[in-house]
């Protein structure tokens, strides 16, 4: 015995129920400068205290293995405010790290 596909009733768009508006989720502001250098600069904010951060970095980023496959090894920068983990290059070294205004703030 062979029962018909299962249909929605067709609601008109203006007719629909809002939905809800989902939550903020956190994001992370940035900006790569001199990505063609050989030094390139980062500002950013912190990802825990959303503090202003301005960072040199070089080199392509080295690459380990990760559970018998190749994965890319990120170099942590830490905040210097509240020194956690601000965020993560895909760099060889990170050269400078300094504390400045958020410009997005």
């Amino acid at each position: 015995m062979d029962l018909p596909p299962a249909t929605k009733p067709h609601i008109p768009f203006q007719d629909r129920l809002e939905e809800p508006e989902l939550p903020p989720e956190p994001c992370q502001h940035m900006q790569f400068l001199d990505c063609n250098s050989e030094i390139e600069r980062v500002i950013f904010e912190c990802y825990h205290c959303k503090q202003g951060i301005i960072s040199e970095y070089t080199g392509d980023p080295v690459i380990g293995e990760y559970k018998g496959r190749p994965s890319v090894i990120f170099a942590k920068v830490k905040c210097p405010n509240c020194e956690q983990t601000a965020i993560r290059l895909q760099a060889r070294e990170v050269l400078s790290i300094t504390a400045i205004p958020s410009p997005w703030q």
